[in-house]
């Protein structure tokens, strides 16, 4: 496996501007500049669907409703997603927690959080409509793997 090339990205008016150490720049390839702006855009693209995924959760708090488990799983699938686009592109985010916590608002913990749910939980089908995150918030990791045991558990059943 080949080393990935660290990555940061920078707030601008409209997006993010990436940058890559001085000594890696020869690894993004002959047309470097392509390769930042291809980058740029896909953490541009991803900031703005977490964006918007937060500002639903920030709507339903303020309608005094519950926020499903579901929709954090859906943020931790959305920076997955972001990790593993970069990654296809030989690209790993610099500090990606503290990029995220500057560009989305939100506390390191709460993106640790949502990151660990999804990455112990293959499926937002595992997870019970009505399961509200603030039950997964302080274990998150074993609600995710008691989910995921409960259906492995409930197909057993059924094969015998």
């Amino acid at each position: 496996m080949s080393r990935l090339t660290l990555v940061a990205f920078e707030p601008r008016a409209d997006g993010f501007i990436a940058s890559v150490p001085l000594e890696q720049l020869d690894d993004l390839g002959a047309r470097p500049e392509l390769a930042l702006q291809a980058a740029s855009a896909v953490y541009s693209r991803a900031v703005a669907e977490m964006r918007g995924q937060l500002s639903t959760m920030e709507e339903l708090k303020a309608q005094r409703q519950p926020v499903t488990a579901q929709k954090c799983w859906e943020l931790g699938d959305a920076i997955l997603a972001l990790v593993g686009q970069l990654t296809d592109m030989s690209l790993e985010v610099d500090g990606l927690y503290e990029h995220l916590t500057r560009d989305l608002g939100m506390k390191p913990k709460r993106l640790r959080t949502a990151i660990t749910f999804r990455r112990h939980l293959p499926g937002k089908e595992l997870i019970p409509a009505s399961l509200r995150w603030s039950h997964c918030e302080r274990g998150a990791r074993q609600v995710a793997e008691t989910l995921r045991k409960g259906i492995k558990e409930n197909s057993r059943g059924l094969d015998s």
